[in-house]
């Protein structure tokens, strides 16, 4: 249950505490005094969202606290507002977020107020409410729904870039076909036929050299046979010159046979030569289409092996989304059911309680009814009639504020008391005399199960308290102060006939406010 409050700067609010006792607690005052502030206050420590105008004009902060007693283990929360926006959330001692603040005591506390009343017309708070009441959960179903909207989504990409992609798959097929063909396997194989052609060049020119050095020697006019003439000439002319010239020719008959040996082992290979050099014609063509070298060749050729492979996959990924769809159909189809099944069961379980409390909250002759038009969204449609004879059509185009806020404490009574602590704000627009005391006895009642608290303005719930708190608010020239005070005997008297008449001191209004809490004085009435 709800153990105690502490509001500080929060709106008309400068500081205000208070302790809760069991059963049913009433807030009353005038309007505009604050007591709406106090759910407010409330909402803010169940999750609800805050914001800097929350902050009163005495700080620039406002604080909420409050002492939850779940399975009889003290839990104080605590939440402060500031003019930046940020919030500081806390249970106990540890800081934590708003998300699980509102889970922490989602099981705990919950409010019902006008604002709820006006959204009951609404599919989807119908739709919360059902689900609550039946415990369904649908999150299977979205998250199948979820999972194929996302496959079919990228089906559909892939089936659009399909064009583009076979083209591209043409074209890097081409290419690597290209590749292929140049048979490239070493980087440096460039290098490598660079240096053994200029090998070859150079034997060739060796044996340029060679050839025409021995044609020099021993040829037709060679030089050996015109020194020799020469010697011939010496041995009679100057004798003294032809064992030099005889030397000379010792000297180049070993020459010619020298050069004759050497171009001998020169073996010139022209073929070979070709073919390195229209082998250096395909590797430069390749670093022209391809790259600067040929590691940046087989660079590309790598990575057009891989996208050929990304492409080709794409084939066989389209198959995969088309397999994951196939089998996700059945699957929704079952949760699709078992959905519409568990809806169906809820809302048949559901009319047949609130229509059981109808009469309760003074809608005697009215009725109620779930439909659901969309088999596949299965979202319901409350329908309502007051008055019997006219068949019941949806809640937004046949009733009253009135008889809205009447079915929803009905529902409240029935799908939403799963909580310790229910809140009920100003739920009582539109009613009053004995509607009024109607609605004070399903109060009543449901606070012998439940810690029920009730921002009203009807007398009749107010007299039907275990607790009642008013709320005051005194406004001087320069400001407004708002305080709480727990009222009993003659000033709660006092505080019901000013509810019932508008004068607290009326002895007439005093004496109906003491009859209102004297019939609700024996709880035996209690169920």
């Amino acid at each position: 249950m709800l153990e105690s409050l502490i509001v500080e700067n929060l709106g008309v609010i400068e500081y205000a505490e208070l302790e809760f006792q069991t059963g049913l607690v009433v807030i009353t005052g005038e309007t505009g005094a604050g007591k709406t502030l106090l759910t407010t206050a409330l909402g803010l420590l169940l999750g609800a969202r805050g914001s800097p105008e929350l902050i009163g004009p005495h700080g620039d902060r406002a604080r909420v606290a409050a002492q939850l007693d779940p399975d009889g283990t003290q839990v104080l929360l605590r939440r402060e507002l500031t003019n930046t926006g940020r919030n500081q959330v806390r249970i106990d001692r540890e800081a934590v977020t708003l998300a699980e603040l509102s889970e922490r005591t989602a099981h705990e506390v919950e409010i019902f107020g006008q604002h709820l009343a006006a959204t009951l017309t609404q599919p989807s708070a119908q739709l919360l409410i059902l689900d609550k009441f039946g415990s369904i959960d649908d999150s299977l179903l979205r998250e199948l729904r979820a999972e194929a909207t996302r496959l079919e989504a990228e089906l559909a990409e892939l089936r659009t870039r399909g064009n583009d992609r076979m083209r591209r798959l043409e074209f890097v097929n081409y290419e690597l076909g290209v590749l292929r063909d140049a048979k490239l396997e070493d980087p440096e194989e460039d290098e490598k036929i660079e240096e053994r052609i200029a090998r070859l060049a150079l034997t060739r020119d060796r044996q340029q050299f060679l050839s025409a050095l021995h044609d020099l020697l021993v040829g037709e006019a060679g030089i050996t046979d015109e020194v020799g003439k020469l010697n011939s000439q010496a041995k009679e002319l100057m004798p003294e010159f032809s064992n030099r010239l005889v030397a000379l020719m010792d000297e180049l008959d070993d020459l010619a046979h020298d050069s004759r040996i050497a171009l001998e082992n020169e073996v010139e290979d022209p073929q070979a030569l070709a073919e390195l050099e229209d082998r250096l014609g395909v590797l430069v063509a390749m670093k022209r289409r391809f790259g600067g070298t040929l590691h940046d060749v087989l660079q590309t050729q790598s990575s057009l092996e891989l996208e050929r492979s990304d492409l080709e996959d794409s084939e066989s990924s389209e198959a995969e989304i088309i397999a994951k769809l196939t089998s996700l159909a059945p699957q929704i189809e079952v949760a699709l059911h078992d959905l519409r099944s568990a809806r169906h069961r809820a809302a048949e379980d559901l009319v047949g309680k609130v229509e059981a409390m109808l009469t309760e909250v003074a809608l005697v002759g009215a009725q109620c009814r779930i439909t659901f038009d969309d088999p596949d969204r299965i979202v319901p449609t409350f329908l309502f009639t007051a008055n019997p004879g006219i068949p019941p059509m949806p809640l937004g185009k046949v009733a009253s504020g009135g008889e809205l806020s009447r079915l929803m404490l009905a529902i409240a009574r029935v799908a939403g008391a799963s909580t310790p602590t229910l809140i009920f704000d100003e739920i009582d627009a539109g009613i009053g005399g004995s509607t009024g005391l109607r609605i004070a006895e399903v109060l009543r009642s449901m606070a012998g199960r439940h810690q029920v608290l009730v921002v009203t303005h009807l007398a009749q719930i107010a007299a039907a308290a275990d607790q009642h708190v008013v709320v005051t608010k005194s406004t001087t020239t320069d400001q407004v102060a708002t305080s709480l005070q727990v009222v009993t005997g003659s000033e709660r008297v006092r505080e019901i006939a000013r509810m019932l008449s508008g004068h607290a001191d009326s002895p007439q209004a005093q004496e109906h406010a003491k009859d209102l809490i004297a019939r609700f004085a024996d709880r035996s009435d209690v169920y």
